[in-house]
């Protein structure tokens, strides 16, 4: 598998989903390994030191294979898998559980090179995908073959430890250092079916909590950003005055006991300094 002590490579600019210019999306960071090693090894390499493969949904094919060009980086693992279930369906593996393919069949996509993906070939089957930066084209490969792994991390830290909201608020807090500032998450990113894929797996609680708050006779975002009052119950039951996100099928804030005990979700970012907070 090679030397895992070396250093990874990181994209030198934020690759940012970005549908609509008023929403606001959580940015993927992209890394590389410098080892070689097979599909399983990178993918496994990749959800322990980063968060998962690289997938589409997270990185501009063109702008990545001109900065890969740039830095001398050949061919590279992407999180693009045949489906075990169905050979002529290629999907992007699953974010949700670390486990598996999911999402919609990219088998017809036109980021493919001619000719590809090949057909399944028993033994020498190519399961696997991988990217050419040269060509800025997706391959299918033996995911026995070595190649260097193609990994993303966003500024989320999911904490499986279960406090209150007062508590969650503090603990990230307490995380900042000389570069970065943390904070509990305040819920005005707009992908949160993103968030949701996040927290499946990795939280042990149905719900966690964000940085929404009801104080004053007013609900307030820990950020300080602006928030729709309209989303939220003018006068919450006694005590439900926190928030929650759901890791389940809902994009609504669920109001909640501040002195339940669950997981949380906190952000980072770098430490500029004078945010305001509550």
């Amino acid at each position: 598998m090679g030397n895992k002590s070396s250093p990874e490579l990181t994209l030198s600019f934020l690759l940012i989903i970005a549908l609509c210019l008023e929403a606001v999306y959580i940015p993927r960071i992209i890394y590389y390994g410098y080892a070689k090693m097979n599909w399983t090894e990178a993918k496994l390499y990749c959800q322990k030191d980063f968060i998962d493969f690289a997938t589409w949904d997270a990185m501009s094919r063109f702008n990545l294979s001109e900065w890969l060009m740039e830095n001398n980086v050949g061919q590279v693992w992407i999180g693009l898998h045949r489906d075990p279930e169905k050979d002529s369906v290629w999907k992007w593996i699953n974010i949700k559980t670390g486990e598996g393919v999911s999402g919609n069949d990219y088998s017809k996509s036109s980021e493919w090179a001619d000719g590809e993906p090949s057909h399944p070939d028993g033994y020498l089957s190519k399961d696997c995908g991988s990217l050419i930066p040269a060509t800025k084209q997706w391959y299918s490969t033996a995911c026995s073959e070595e190649l260097q792994p193609l990994c993303f991390k966003d500024n989320l830290v999911v904490v499986n430890e279960n406090k209150t909201w007062e508590e969650a608020l503090s603990y990230c807090r307490n995380m900042t250092t000389s570069d970065f500032n943390y904070d509990i998450l305040s819920p005005h990113y707009s992908d949160y079916s993103y968030l949701r894929e996040r927290i499946y797996s990795r939280a042990t609680t149905d719900e966690v909590w964000i940085g929404l708050r009801f104080l004053g006779g007013k609900w307030w975002l820990v950020s300080g950003e602006e928030l729709n009052q309209e989303m939220l119950p003018e006068c919450p039951s006694q005590w439900k005055h926190c928030g929650t996100l759901s890791k389940h099928d809902t994009n609504n804030w669920i109001t909640r006991d501040c002195s339940e005990r669950r997981n949380f979700i906190c952000y980072r970012d770098y430490n500029k300094g004078g945010n305001q907070k509550l």
